[in-house]
Parts: C-alpha cells; sequence; structure tokens
C-alpha cells in the first residue's frame, strides 16, 4: 500500500509539472500527412470533486481546448464534442459518453481524445473494456494526451492498466474524503444540498444554512394547510392547478437556480408550469426541513456502484432546530398521521368526511361507506376485510353513519361547552384521565433522577481511582479488571434507568403542553352545527369500532381518539 501510495503521488506530481501542455510527451505519434482529415472526437469529462481538487486546469472549457489546439495541429476535424459534466468517472452512466460510443458503433468517428485517461473512466475495468476491445473491434484509436497514450504506437497501452488502478485509487480516496466533510456537516446540522429545499433558500451569509423564501414558502404553507385538513396528494396538486401556483422547476428558472423544466411544461408550454408531480407534493410532507430541522443521508451510497436504495425516515440523520420554520411541530404531526391513511372516493365518487379515520378494532382496516340497501338511503360503514374477504378473516362491525356522526358531533360539543364554562375543571379532568396518580408519581420520578446522577458521579470517582491504584500497584491487573467490570456494569444500568426517568419527566411534560393545545382547539366548537372533513381531521386522530358477539345481541364499542389528547373516548352501543 506505500508503495501504490507513493506511486499515485509521482503521478499526480507528474501531472502537474506537465501543465497542460501536450508538447512534452514524446510518447504520442507524431504528425502523419496521410492522415490529415481524419474524424475526430473529443471528450471532456470534470466531476463535482475533480473540480474542488484540479482546480481551474481541469475545466470543461480547459479540456476542449487543449484538445481541440492538438486537433488542430494534426489536421483533423473535430466532427463531436461531448461533454458530461459533474458526472463521476466511476460509471459508464453518463449521457454524452453512451452518445459518444453510439457514433463510434455506427463507425462515425476515427479517433477518440481525452485530456487524461482518467477523463475517459476511473474504474479499471471499465476503461480495460473501453480501450482493449471496444475501440479495436470498431477501428478506433484512442489518444489521452496529458498520458502520453496513443493506440497507434504499439505498447502504448502497457501501462495503462497502472493507470487505471491508481486513478480508482485516486477516486476511492476523494469519496472517502467528500463523505467524510458531508457527514461532519451533516451532524452539525449544516446544509449540503445543490438546491435548497422549495420553500427555503440558501443564506447570502452561510451557504449551509437555509432561510424562508419569500415567494415560496406561503405556497409550502398552503400544501400543509390542505394536508391537515385530510386532503391528499392528487386532491392537492389538483388545487395548486386551479390556482394557477407554478410548480417548483419553474421556480427555479425564475430565480436562475436550474434551467430545467418538467414533462408537463414540455407537453403543454402554456399552462404545464402549474401542473405538480404528485411525488413532489409527498415529499414535501414527508420533509422534517419545514419544521426547522435538517435530514440528510437519506440514501446508501456504495464507492463505484453508486445509489444503492432510499432509507427509511428513522435512518435519517436529523438534526433539530436549525432554522426558522415554515409549520409548526403541531401541524407537521398532524399531517404525518393524516397520510399514512389512504382516502378513495365511495360509488358515488363522494369522499365520506370520517376518510382516513375510521378503522376496524379487529383487524385495523380501513371502514368503507355503502347503501344499507339498494331502495334505501341509509349509508353504513362496514369493513373492508370482511368485505373483500368475508366472516373468516374479520366480522362486518357494521356503523350506522348517522349515529356515528351524531356521537362524535355531540363529543365535540360536549366538550367545547365545558371548556368554556370551567377551562380548570376540563384540564384537570383530561390530566386525571392520562394519569391518575401524577400526584405523587413526578416526586419519585424526580427523586430518583437524583440519587442516580449522585450515584454516577461517584462511581466516576472510583473509576478514576480504580486506575490510580493499578497504576500504583496497589491492586492487581486481574482484580483492576474484575472490579471495573462490575462497576461499569453498575454505571450502565444507572445510565439507562435515568434515561428512562428523564423521558417519563418530559413525556409528563409533553402532556400537559397536549392538554393546554387541546383546550385552545375545542373552545372553537362550542356553536359547531355539524361535522366536515376539515373539522374532524384537525380534532380526531382515529375512531376505531370495536364489535363482540353475545348470543344474538352485538355490542359495539366506539373509541374516540381525539388530537392532543392521550386517553381515548370509549362509547358502548348494541347494534340492532
Amino acid at each position: 500500500m506505500v508503495w501504490f501510495s507513493l506511486m499515485y503521488t509521482l503521478f499526480e506530481r507528474g501531472n502537474r509539472e506537465m501543465n497542460n501542455d501536450y508538447s512534452v510527451y514524446s510518447g504520442l505519434k507524431e504528425l502523419n500527412p496521410s492522415e490529415t482529415g481524419k474524424r475526430a472526437a473529443i471528450y471532456c469529462r470534470l466531476s463535482k470533486d475533480d473540480d474542488e481538487r484540479e482546480g481551474e486546469s481541469a475545466s470543461i472549457q480547459n479540456q476542449k481546448a487543449l484538445l481541440e489546439d492538438y486537433c488542430s495541429n494534426q489536421g483533423w476535424e473535430v466532427t463531436a464534442v461531448y461533454i458530461d459534466d459533474g458526472y463521476t468517472g466511476l460509471n459508464m452512466n453518463r449521457p454524452d459518453l453512451m452518445r459518444m460510443l453510439k457514433a463510434v458503433e455506427r463507425r462515425q468517428i476515427d479517433i477518440v481524445l481525452t485530456k487524461d485517461l482518467s477523463r475517459l473512466s476511473r474504474n479499471y475495468v471499465e476503461f480495460g473494456q473501453l480501450t482493449e476491445q471496444f475501440f479495436p473491434k470498431n477501428g478506433i484509436r484512442y489518444i489521452a494526451v496529458n498520458d502520453s497514450v496513443d493506440t497507434a504506437v504499439d505498447g502504448a497501452l502497457d501501462m495503462t492498466p497502472f493507470r487505471a488502478v491508481v486513478n480508482q485509487m485516486y477516486s476511492a480516496d476523494t469519496s472517502k474524503k467528500v463523505h467524510s466533510s458531508y457527514l461532519t456537516k451533516a451532524r452539525n446540522g449544516q446544509f449540503t444540498g445543490c438546491l435548497a429545499p422549495f420553500g427555503y433558500k440558501k443564506s447570502e451569509e452561510c451557504k449551509n444554512k437555509l432561510e424562508p423564501d419569500d415567494d415560496t414558502a406561503p405556497i409550502v404553507k398552503l400544501i400543509y394547510d390542505l394536508a391537515k385538513d385530510g386532503r391528499g396528494p392528487n386532491h392537492i396538486r389538483r388545487r395548486l392547478e386551479d390556482l394557477r401556483i407554478p410548480c417548483p422547476a419553474w421556480w427555479n428558472r425564475q430565480k436562475g437556480l436550474r434551467d430545467k423544466t418538467t414533462k408537463f411544461e414540455r407537453e403543454n408550454p402554456e399552462t404545464g408550469r402549474f401542473i405538480w408531480d404528485f411525488t413532489t407534493i409527498k415529499e414535501i410532507l414527508e420533509n422534517p426541513v419545514y419544521i426547522g430541522s435538517i435530514a440528510s443521508q437519506k440514501q446508501v451510497y456504495k464507492f463505484k456502484a453508486g445509489w444503492i436504495r432510499d432509507k427509511k425516515p428513522h435512518e435519517w440523520l436529523v438534526v433539530d432546530n436549525m432554522h426558522e420554520p415554515i409549520v409548526s411541530q403541531e401541524v407537521f404531526e398532524l399531517v404525518q398521521e393524516k397520510v399514512k391513511t389512504r382516502k378513495r372516493p365511495d360509488a358515488w365518487g363522494n369522499y365520506s368526511i370520517f376518510a382516513g379515520l375510521l378503522k376496524c378494532g379487529q383487524c385495523g382496516s380501513s371502514m368503507n361507506v355503502r347503501r344499507a340497501n339498494q331502495k334505501g338511503k341509509d349509508r353504513i360503514y362496514t369493513c373492508s376485510k370482511y368485505n373483500k374477504f368475508g366472516v373468516a378473516h374479520c366480522s362486518q362491525h357494521r356503523m350506522k353513519y348517522d349515529v356515528l356522526y351524531n356521537l362524535v358531533l355531540e363529543q365535540i360539543r360536549s366538550y367545547a361547552k365545558k371548556a368554556l364554562e370551567n377551562e380548570t375543571d376540563i384540564a384537570g379532568q383530561l390530566m386525571r384521565d392520562t394519569r391518575q396518580d401524577d400526584h405523587n408519581e413526578r416526586a419519585l420520578v424526580e427523586k430518583a433522577i437524583a440519587e442516580d446522577s449522585s450515584r454516577l458521579a461517584t462511581i466516576d470517582k472510583i473509576i478514576g481511582k480504580l486506575y490510580e491504584d493499578m497504576i500504583a500497584e496497589r491492586i492487581s491487573a486481574e482484580n483492576f479488571n474484575a472490579l471495573l467490570e462490575k462497576t461499569q456494569s453498575e454505571q450502565g444500568a444507572l445510565k439507562n434507568r435515568l434515561e428512562h426517568n428523564k423521558a417519563r419527566i418530559a413525556d409528563r411534560e409533553q402532556e400537559r403542553q397536549d392538554t393546554s393545545r387541546w383546550i385552545k382547539l375545542i373552545r372553537e366548537y362550542a356553536d359547531i352545527q355539524e361535522l366536515d372533513a376539515a373539522t374532524l381531521n384537525q380534532l380526531i386522530k382515529k375512531i376505531l369500532i370495536h364489535e363482540d358477539m353475545d348470543g344474538s345481541i352485538i355490542r359495539q364499542t366506539v373509541e374516540i381518539h381525539f388530537n392532543f389528547k392521550t386517553q381515548a373516548d370509549k362509547y358502548k352501543l348494541i347494534r340492532e
């Protein structure tokens, strides 16, 4: 490995000293008058990592100028210039490289030129396939000007396998350093993307910090408001189109950030900019950046292989409170609950106001709405799994729409009335519902936290004393290891218990905040006359329908899980 590193350094030093002057290479074949008029193709490539580490000398413009000058001196016609700007050399997934190879197969090119071997490829396997198989098979002469490689010269490729390995080592080294740099920034909560997320812009003072964009942040708020009311991505995209709000790609062009058009814009230049992609809406609704967090490391990449898979949200590296939020934590969490459920229209194309909220208490499936019979007008909800697979998989869990509607409406009115009449009493009732023994529990937990913290401080001193005793040879290494193992075991158990108790205190504080938010929210509905989807989605997390058979009697339990309220409200019914 030391030998490879030394050779790698020598190659890099040699390339720098050559300073792009192709005339110093004696290995290139001299001009032959009979070869004038040959059709030459120039290939230039630059990745982001090359740009940062090699500077201006590696730029696309300099590569192109160097190779055009060389072709001019040789009397060759440059029939095409292929450029892959911003693409890695570790794989063949480069649009202009693939275009050039197709031109080679069509016999439209006689000579391919690159500035150096690494421009063609940094993957020694793929490089060998091109230079030793593909180019010779198609009668191509390949020249790497700065590396003094010309396949028209005997033995020109003798050293190229070694050079290709060195180029790949360079890429591997660069990849590790770049990844380490990005990971450090991610852990510090710095934004490392090329484009700021829609609704934000990069700060003028620091490109790694985000701040709300005055033009697009209100659009993000609108998207979240619609989602909070139970609207799905498809409804939201239609609403944005109706309002003639342009998609993110249009905004990026207006701000000079990226010159890219969507397929909708290409199909219809007049109105295509108002059509939003489903995935864009979905990503906006899932991204914690809108509550002030930086989420990164969302994908799994491997050297040479590239993208492997997208990570699950719980695998992301998330750092909170890094910039000004666009939506509140409460709204974001509420939306996450809403997007987990799919809402489908009934047989008449209408969306039920309970869509996405009503679930079977036995199997967890959605409850579908339908007519009780062909002639009747009464609507009922039934378990979707029962509807599909029958009684062997679940029971009907039939619930009349009107019964459920009135039950929920009356409960909302009841809570709102109590909150208006005596806010303190309703708050106390809610707190008692969530934790009956709260009075003594907090004191006991806080006492345990203080005792465990004190004991951990003592253990730290004991461990330090053990090290001192071992160094001073007052105890043997065997006794030291035995005592250290015992002490560290107690230390680990105490730390786990301490974290658990602190979490309990934090949860209790969260419950208090939830109760306050619940009371503030429910007071607004004291005069509510009818229910709609927006109201239900704002107040309710889910509704579960349970049922038990007692001979010929079917006993049902309706569980209403309100937002910001820990314990569900339960109502017993007997179904006819």
